[in-house]
């Protein structure tokens, strides 16, 4: 009997990557491409001051002084690994990127970051760079939907453990490496896709590199396999694959893969409008719409319950002790409580609201202590996150509030304006009026660019 023909998954996607061009993508795909990218360079620039980037470059300086590629918004370089891992740490570095909700990913901080990289290493146009972007989009969202949150559930942030796997993609398409290659170093980064999810119980800063360690792994493991190393064909629905042994079935990887070029995943990915974990997106919208409604004083405030679903509970609910008296960053980005609270407070949940003195203040310590988190799976919206919030007041008066789908879907839709609005709040610090309406320009025609150069320039830091 002769053996079976069947391509794996890791051929199909390899297929799918390598072959598409930019004129098989429907233009209302670049559109909203281009404007995810907007979005994507905004959020980058705005985290280049912070510690962990700092922390990142020392890193990289103190292992190798240059190199082709450039860590992005300075004129340092360094080897093409570790720039990779240093842009997408800008990207991911605030909780603020995109992310496709159904699958529970951030699909722009491992594929542009890629991308914009390997094509300045390349010198790839923006017309291919953009065509692997599109790819790179399609194929981590399809692998996180075949997912069906279940990373989540068993404690592994699932942007870390597929985003190799799209960074491979985007990386040999641009490299214009062969599809044995490229399905070698899919089998190879099986060896390497991890993210656990202990910082929720800590608040450390580990998961702003989840994304750019993944895209970091694949640049070696496509350099690896360009070398003649192999990595297994079934790396994703083997006996020891990675679908059976991190959720235990092979359920849904097939069939997530079996509408591309008809259904175009790009499109449903959305927009942060607050720096802070998805899950509690639409808890911020219930309270500042109540506030509004109602003219509610936080300081008449006797209870808040939050009701929310029992895979999101476990994220941004627990542990309460940490939750309520959260010690950094990424434990008020990650607790419920204190988004509900300084919303209440500050009406708005900014980047400048992600700040110390707002953890500390005793009036946001107090209103936290009221939030009230209770597991209900009834409450749950499968495929979004919704929220459920009731305020009790002091004087007995009760308001509810139930939105069921966040921001950014196309029930509750998000304009051009607000994330116009969002980059130029991003990069106003950074960046003067003229510049930003440079790196909008350039992204505007990307498609168009000569080569990465262009771009990477306007990004470059010219005042403090």
């Amino acid at each position: 009997m002769s053996k079976s023909t069947k391509q794996s998954v890791s051929e199909i996607i390899a297929d799918f990557a390598l072959s598409l061009q930019l004129k098989d993508i429907p233009p209302q795909v670049i559109r909203h491409g281009k404007l995810l990218l907007t979005d994507t360079f905004g959020v980058a620039m705005s985290c280049q001051k912070m510690e962990h980037a700092s922390a990142i470059k020392r890193a990289i300086a103190e292992m190798s002084k240059d190199g082709p590629c450039t860590l992005w918004g300075s004129v340092d370089r360094s080897p093409l690994a570790d720039a990779v891992l240093y842009n997408a740490a800008l990207i991911h570095g605030a909780d603020y990127d995109d992310t496709h909700v159904g699958g529970i990913v951030h699909p722009s901080a491992s594929v542009v970051s890629t991308a914009v990289t390997v094509g300045e290493y390349v010198g790839a146009s923006g017309e291919e760079m953009l065509a692997a972007i599109v790819a790179g989009w399609e194929i981590i969202v399809r692998l996180a939907l075949a997912s069906g949150g279940r990373f989540h559930d068993i404690g592994y942030h699932g942007t870390g453990i597929v985003a190799p796997f799209a960074a491979a993609c985007v990386a040999a398409k641009l490299m214009k490496l062969p599809k044995t290659v490229l399905v070698n170093a899919l089998g190879i980064c099986g060896s390497q896709a991890a993210a656990i999810q202990e910082f929720l119980r800590d608040g450390t800063s580990v998961k702003k590199i989840h994304p750019g360690w993944g895209a970091h792994s694949a640049v070696y493991a496509l350099m690896m396999a360009k070398e003649g190393f192999t990595g297994p064909r079934k790396v994703f629905e083997g006996d020891f694959g990675l679908w059976k042994t991190h959720i235990g079935t092979n359920e849904g990887l097939e069939e997530a893969f079996s509408d591309l070029l008809k259904v175009w995943r790009t499109k449903e990915i959305t927009f942060k409008i607050y720096p802070v974990c998805h899950m509690t997106h639409s808890f911020i919208d219930c309270m500042l719409s109540l506030q509004k409604e109602h003219g509610i004083d936080p300081e008449d405030i006797a209870s808040v319950e939050c009701r929310i679903e029992t895979r999101c509970y476990h994220i941004v609910c627990e542990p309460r002790e940490a939750k309520v008296r959260p010690g950094t960053d990424y434990m008020m980005r990650f607790s419920l409580p204190y988004v509900v609270a300084v919303s209440a407070l500050q009406k708005r949940m900014s980047p400048w609201e992600i700040d110390m003195k707002y953890a500390l203040d005793e009036k946001v310590r107090a209103l936290m202590d009221k939030v009230v988190c209770v597991d209900d799976n009834e409450k749950q919206n499968p495929g979004y996150f919704p929220g459920w919030l009731r305020i009790t007041m002091k004087d007995g008066r009760v308001y509810t509030k139930d939105q069921r789908f966040e921001m950014g879907t196309p029930q509750n839709p998000i304009s051009t304006d607000a994330v116009m609005t969002k980059f130029n709040n991003n990069l106003s610090a950074y960046y003067t009026q003229e510049q930003r309406q440079q790196i909008l320009a350039i992204v505007d025609r990307f498609d168009s660019l000569e080569n990465a150069s262009e771009l990477i320039d306007s990004l470059l830091l010219k005042q403090a």
